[in-house]
């Protein structure tokens, strides 16, 4: 029926012998879904004499802020918020974009709702970082303007949370 994919054992021969299958760990939280409860974009008139980029470039004030941090115990899942500003706080102002995204995740019934918490405050946003990147730059697009691009977020060294101490430490 499906013949363009291939059986059970062409799979196993057209695999390289020197890769090996690199396991996934299970984590305790694991995101469900992203999607945005808000999203205004707004582009004001300009002189066309401005060089639109320049100014982008110089004077775009971006922001990202977590809230809205949300544990249901009941149903082992929790939520964060991700707002996002891109706007100028002197003149000229070219445009603004302001949008929020929402993260589900879902936990291991075991894992403690303070470690939950922590990761909410201090991993999530990692995880939607990627999401609110695309948003942006498609928003940019369809307002014809030039590209907002927001930093990569650099993962650092794990991090333990010890519910004794209420504090975290670097492994």
């Amino acid at each position: 029926m499906f013949s363009d994919l291939p059986s059970g054992s062409q799979a196993e021969e057209s695999a390289p012998s020197d890769v090996q299958p690199l396991p996934l760990l299970p984590f305790a939280v694991q995101l469900q879904n992203i999607f945005p409860v808000e999203i205004v974009a707004r582009r004001f008139p300009v002189d066309r004499s401005i060089d639109l980029a320049s100014v982008v470039l110089a004077n775009a004030s971006t922001q990202l802020n977590l809230g809205g941090l949300g544990i249901d115990l009941e149903t082992s899942q929790a939520q964060v918020q991700l707002d996002v500003n891109v706007n100028f706080p002197q003149e000229p102002r070219l445009f603004e974009i302001s949008f929020k995204l929402l993260g589900i995740f879902s936990y291991a019934r075991d894992y403690e709702p303070e470690m939950v918490q922590y990761f909410l405050q201090q991993g999530s946003l990692s995880v939607l970082l990627p999401s609110a990147r695309e948003l942006l730059l498609s928003l940019c697009t369809r307002l014809q303007v030039p590209m907002v691009v927001l930093p990569l977020v650099q993962l650092g060294p794990p991090t333990t949370f010890d519910p004794q101490i209420g504090n975290t430490s670097n492994k």
